[in-house]
């Protein structure tokens, strides 16, 4: 049980500024004897606040909850997605003091305050969602009532405050040293769909760490392989000599394009090992095969994105996915070799490539989520089948 935060648990009202936006005065809690920032980023999601906080592809960024109610069902810290709360803040419209579930074991506030982060509350969420669709994804300055002008705010962007465009930090969110990853736990939404436990008990996978999330570690342990998580400063030798059977690249925060010395030691491994990429894996894959990626104007967050499965250019079927990423491939910078599998039904960007040349292959979305529908959880499965077939 986490206990109250009484030092930041009293509210106070902050002003808020928006990049090239309007100046908006909300109910806070939080510390703010010295302003606070970050990138503000919208989710559609309407559950899942303790995965998406903790979320290490967060960090750095604000995140604006479009649903009318958070808090309700109180903290569950059983289902974190990491040890701590990645994102810098969240925004809300009606925020839940008194919570009611079975599993809950603190308020969202409480939990927000213990872990040193803030929270802004009683927000007019739809304008503000409808402000980063057209302007998209900003920077945005929280400070006390009256603590800052509007100059001295723009300033303030201008000098110190960092965007996500150009930003490394998957040193900040990656393990330290190699490491086994042992539970005791299985992914139980799709746990009665694992039958074959014993097909891929003789395989080990190594997962490099940019910020990976608990449960892709839980699932990949629930098929029976073992798993070792690498940092994001390993090298293509260090998984060559540990005779591992295949790699798995994991999500992450920043900049896609800034990890030029990652995507040179994954170029050394393309032929060598196969290849399995999730989001900011999808990225540094892409790229290491000669593709570029962009900074979208606002992204994909939420847990029910629709996906349409490929072949030859024609949709098999569309899958419900679970998002959230601020960069995409070009379209245009694809290789002719490279097999588009995936894109997303609502924007046409694409979601998924493989390249048999290489044995690898990678999705935009998050296929170790269960929001509700367990559609993309086979991903991990076929992954490991096509790993068997390799040997």
């Amino acid at each position: 049980m986490i206990h109250a935060v009484s030092l930041m648990g009293e509210e106070q009202f902050v002003d808020l500024f928006l990049e090239n936006g309007p100046k908006i005065t909300a109910p806070a809690f939080g510390d703010f004897t010295q302003y606070r920032s970050g990138e503000l980023v919208f989710t559609t999601a309407m559950t899942g606040i303790e995965e998406s906080l903790s979320d290490p592809s967060f960090a750095g960024q604000i995140l604006l909850s479009s649903t009318s109610h958070v808090g309700n069902t109180g903290i569950n810290l059983e289902d974190k997605e990491s040890k701590k709360i990645w994102a810098e803040a969240l925004f809300c419209r009606n925020l839940s003091l008194h919570y009611s579930s079975w599993r809950s074991q603190s308020s969202l506030k409480d939990w927000i305050l213990q872990e040193g982060r803030f929270l802004v509350h009683n927000l007019d969420t739809r304008f503000l969602t409808l402000f980063l669709r057209e302007h998209g994804s900003t920077r945005v300055i929280v400070a006390r009532k009256d603590a800052l002008n509007e100059e001295s705010a723009q300033e303030l962007f201008q000098k110190e405050v960092s965007s996500t465009k150009g930003a490394y930090l998957l040193d900040d969110v990656s393990v330290s040293s190699v490491s086994t990853f042992e539970s005791e736990e299985e992914y139980w939404p799709w746990k009665q769909r694992i039958t074959n436990k014993q097909s891929f008990d003789h395989l080990k996978i190594a997962v490099w760490d940019f910020g990976v999330k608990k449960n892709t570690l839980r699932l990949l342990k629930s098929y029976g392989v073992a798993v070792e998580v690498y940092p994001a400063k390993s090298l293509a030798e260090d998984f060559l000599k540990a005779g591992v059977d295949a790699l798995l690249l994991s999500n992450g925060p920043g900049d896609p394009a800034s990890c030029q010395s990652i995507i040179v030691e994954i170029k050394k491994l393309l032929g060598q090992l196969p290849v399995f990429g999730i989001c900011m894996g999808h990225q540094l894959i892409t790229q290491a095969l000669g593709a570029e990626t962009f900074k979208m104007k606002f992204g994909h967050r939420g847990i029910h994105h629709p996906v349409n499965e490929l072949s030859n250019g024609q949709i098999l079927k569309t899958i419900i996915t679970s998002q959230n990423h601020g960069f995409a491939v070009k379209e245009e910078s694809i290789p002719p070799d490279i097999e588009i599998t995936h894109r997303h039904a609502n924007d046409g960007s694409i979601e998924g490539i493989r390249s048999k040349k290489f044995h690898c292959a990678s999705v935009q979305f998050h296929p170790e989520a269960a929001p509700g529908p367990m559609d993309s959880g086979h991903f991990f499965e076929d992954f490991l089948v096509s790993v068997i077939g390799t040997k």
